[in-house]
């Protein structure tokens, strides 16, 4: 591990996250953009879309555009996550979430935590999103509260303030990527701006972990599996098939 990535993990350790910016070509991200807000309005689509008209997230992105592959494999990522989750940790799900112009602010939560009896010590995920276009404080960057990843909450309490100066906004130009912890209390921001912001989310997960938790997550289809090179097979579950229903139970083996 290098000296940026050591220091990438250390502040991620301590505060809950941390940006590498430029991963990737900025003009490469910004097109990115620009297709996947496509993929938005096409209605073969639409059953993937969850969430209102300003605040979208589009599941099955690895399986719809394969150039979300080079940000799933980007080897910086993959030295973090695996220090945090393991050699064996793997992708499950790749998501486009843009935000509109006037779209609120989004609920402040944590990640994938609800279904645990009691909360662990160890991270259960490392989530990224990928900044396809700038990320800034009016178009809605990420809000996190540092250190909250510490907690073993959860949930955020209740009178914890959105607006005060707890919630910090993660900016960055396109091409970066930020990377959490699933514990961390996080949000979409208000978009206060006249541009679109757009991410493309990917988490990481243990192999001990059931992703039934994650509602929208879809399998990858067998064609698109038999298409990724073996590092990308590795990094995959290899959950295949059409629909969530035939891969994804509440319980393995009920």
């Amino acid at each position: 591990m290098n000296e940026e990535l050591a220091s990438a993990v250390t502040h991620l350790e301590t505060y809950g996250y941390c940006v590498l910016e430029l991963r990737i070509p900025e003009e490469d991200a910004r097109r990115m953009a620009a297709d996947f807000l496509a993929f938005h309005d096409r209605p073969e689509f639409k059953k993937y879309i969850h969430y209102d008209a300003l605040y979208q997230t589009l599941f099955g992105m690895v399986k719809l555009d394969d150039r979300v592959w080079n940000c799933i494999g980007h080897p910086d990522v993959g030295v973090i996550a695996r220090h945090f989750l393991g050699p064996n940790c793997r992708f499950v799900e790749a998501c486009s979430k843009p935000v509109w112009p006037n779209a609120p602010a989004q609920t402040l939560h944590t990640d994938s935590a609800g279904e645990f009896a009691v909360v662990p010590d160890i991270p259960w995920m490392i989530n990224t999103i990928w900044m396809l276009t700038d990320f800034t404080v009016e178009n809605g960057a990420t809000g996190v509260v540092p250190m909250s990843h510490r907690s073993r909450l959860k949930r955020p309490p209740v009178d914890l303030d959105i607006t005060g100066p707890l919630v910090k906004p993660v900016t960055g130009t396109a091409g970066s990527v930020m990377l959490w912890h699933g514990g961390l209390f996080h949000m979409a921001r208000a978009n206060t701006s006249d541009t679109i912001r757009v991410g493309l989310n990917v988490a990481y997960y243990p192999r001990w972990f059931n992703n039934w938790v994650e509602g929208g997550h879809q399998p990858v289809w067998p064609e698109t599996f038999a298409r990724m090179p073996e590092d990308m097979k590795r990094l995959c579950p290899g959950l295949q098939g059409v629909s969530r229903e035939e891969r994804y139970e509440k319980y393995y083996g009920k």
